[in-house]
């Protein structure tokens, strides 16, 4: 298992020539339609986010786990794929209140040989102000000659059987696990 902690901190590479999960290759003319959503699976590149720029932990937050798998623009697994990861506290703060400083959670990773990463951390919450977005997680995705810049958001309903190219925000459905929360996401480039 390939485990980053913190900033700055690298995942790893995947191996060459993996063979993609079940059910996620798709021809090319498929992704304007969607990508099929693969089967669950187990990531083998995990992150951790923790305090970045000399910040203390925040205390407190339920544990989150979210599953993710990104897929190229022809359904294959992303393999390598380099993530930057980074969210509020339980509170609604990236960084302590006086200060400009950032983050609390922030994290770095590759995915995978199948193009999955596991994220494991606390429940962000929403910013503590008024008309403030929902709570979410901030990410960048750079693979190949692809950047994106995109965000989860939690939602209730049932994911959809395809999956199209992820746009500024990707929902994804929390279920109670435990004293935490467990979630899966697909992502598409």
């Amino acid at each position: 298992m390939l485990v980053a902690a913190a900033a700055g901190c690298d995942g790893g590479s995947a191996p060459d020539g993996a063979t993609p999960p079940p059910g996620t290759r798709a021809p090319a003319s498929a992704t304007a339609a969607g990508c099929a959503r693969p089967a669950a699976g187990s990531a083998d590149a995990v992150v951790r986010p923790g305090p970045t720029n000399g910040l203390p932990a925040s205390p407190g937050g339920d544990p989150l786990v979210i599953e993710t798998v990104i897929l190229d623009r022809e359904c294959r697994p992303a393999t390598g794929a380099e993530l930057r990861i980074w969210h509020t506290d339980a509170q609604g703060r990236y960084g302590p209140a006086d200060s400009e400083r950032c983050c609390y959670y922030e994290g770095t990773v590759r995915t995978d040989h199948n193009g999955r990463f596991r994220l494991e951390t606390i429940r962000p919450a929403q910013y503590p102000e008024a008309n403030s977005p929902p709570a979410h997680v901030h990410m960048e995705i750079r693979h190949g000659s692809t950047d994106l810049a995109t965000q989860f958001v939690f939602g209730v309903a049932s994911p959809p059987a395809t999956v199209a190219p992820a746009g500024d925000l990707v929902t994804v459905v929390l279920r109670r696990a435990g004293a935490g929360w467990h979630g899966d996401a697909v992502l598409v480039l």
